[in-house]
């Protein structure tokens, strides 16, 4: 004779059941959550390297119009960040700074100045090129975005983010704000290398050799405006 299951047995497999149904649900919700996130990732990383592509471009054509010679240049600096692993972002960046003080200081700059400001894109290039110099910029970038170092008046760089993009959630808008950091913190010192390189390469070395980049932004000179 076979058993007839118990009402309890009966009840307990119907529980069983219903929970098995809640954490298939849940796991299909966090796997249709996870595929969207490295959609959405995908979506982002190939914006980032159609950003790098147009910027090697960009710089490329302004290079080439104002000093041929300089080419060589952006080819070994270009080579030289593409041997190392650099955050593309910054890369895009580096050559960004490149392209604004080509316009600023001699496409549009002093005219009686010209001369002085192609040779100072020259030199300011061989120092850009530098392998340390690019592996400690990448470093220094990488620990700002995660939190690793003291941002000095931080709190104004947020509010300045969710300002302009109150609509993103905060862990986005703290990352767009430590970014903001970093580049101001590398801009001084990429910036200071094309305009007066003799200046800043003491900085420029000092930044390379140091063991400490927390201790090293909090006396960095006041940032460089675009």
């Amino acid at each position: 004779m076979t058993d007839t299951p118990s009402y309890e047995n009966q009840s307990k497999t119907l529980e069983e059941t219903l929970k098995d149904t809640k954490e298939e649900k849940g796991n299909a919700k966090t796997l249709e959550d996870m595929i969207k996130k490295v959609e959405l990732k995908i979506v982002k990383t190939k914006a980032k390297y159609k950003d790098y592509a147009t910027a090697i471009e960009v710089t490329y054509e302004n290079v080439n119009k104002v000093d041929r010679k300089s080419i060589p240049l952006l080819k070994d600096l270009i080579e030289a960040m593409e041997s190392i692993p650099i955050d593309i972002e910054l890369k895009t960046y580096i050559l960004y700074n490149i392209t604004t003080y080509i316009n600023e200081k001699i496409i549009f700059g002093e005219s009686y100045r010209r001369e002085r400001n192609i040779e100072n894109l020259r030199i300011g290039m061989k120092f850009l090129k530098n392998e340390k110099g690019l592996r400690k910029m990448n470093e220094l970038y990488s620990r700002v975005l995660a939190g690793k170092i003291l941002l000095r008046n931080f709190r104004e760089y947020l509010e300045e983010i969710r300002d302009r993009a109150p609509d993103l959630d905060q862990e986005t808008q703290i990352k767009y704000a430590r970014q903001k950091v970093a580049y101001d913190y590398l801009g001084t010192i990429i910036k200071g290398l094309l305009r007066d390189p003799t200046k800043y390469e003491p900085l420029y070395k000092q930044f390379i050799e140091t063991d400490d980049l927390g201790e090293f932004v909090k006396h960095l000179p006041k940032y460089i405006k675009s």
